[in-house]
């Protein structure tokens, strides 16, 4: 799969990339114009969807234009003599389409949240769920392949009771599986009584 995901939204626009590392992200919402790294250790595994509202100013700034459209079309009326069929037909075209047109500039959309040390979400419809959920797993299965990578090894530096502290983190998080655990801790103790300077 791909590390990159682009949403593009009305007017809005999220694009965001995963490095060994971090994470890039830059948003152009409607709330925020910010790009920014993520780094992957900050990244909690939970999320929560919220539900986005349009705000009242720009529902009533579109309805005020509507309303004075037709104000200006019913004045007009009187110079232009024009028949009660034609000015019906006209005051309906213009609801019906008023309402199809506010509808849609104000359809709500959901945005999921993913718990971290900064802003990380998704603007997140029906049409991209799907991409969103996948690009969330793959954030989280680099994040194990980060955590792996850094924590899962023996170093020659580190005292033998920080190494151990960290192979039970790895597997109480499920970074790594209790055979795992089993084979690194038996290499740890090996290391460290070959070397029993160091244990100590």
């Amino acid at each position: 799969m791909d590390n990159k995901l682009e949403i593009k939204y009305r007017s809005q626009k999220q694009l965001f990339e995963i490095l060994d590392d971090e994470i890039i992200v830059d948003l152009n919402t409607a709330k925020h114009k910010l790009k920014y790294n993520i780094p992957l250790e900050e990244i909690k595994n939970t999320h929560f969807i919220t539900k986005t509202k349009q705000n009242g100013f720009t529902l009533i700034a579109y309805l005020s234009i509507v309303l004075n459209f037709v104000f200006a079309i019913y004045i007009s009326s009187e110079y232009l003599k024009l028949s009660k069929n034609l000015l019906l037909s006209l005051f309906f075209s213009i609801a019906f389409g008023s309402i199809f047109l506010l509808k849609s500039l104000f359809e709500d959309y959901d945005e999921k949240h993913i718990d971290s040390s900064k802003l990380f979400y998704f603007i997140y419809t029906k049409k991209n769920a799907l991409e969103v959920d996948r690009f969330i797993e793959l954030v989280y299965k680099k994040q194990i392949e980060f955590y792996r990578k850094k924590y899962f090894i023996i170093d020659p530096i580190l005292p033998y009771t920080v190494q151990y502290e960290r192979y039970i983190w790895l597997y109480s998080n499920k970074y790594i599986n209790e055979n795992e655990y089993e084979v690194i801790k038996e290499d740890l103790d090996k290391y460290f009584n070959f070397n029993i300077n160091l244990k100590e």
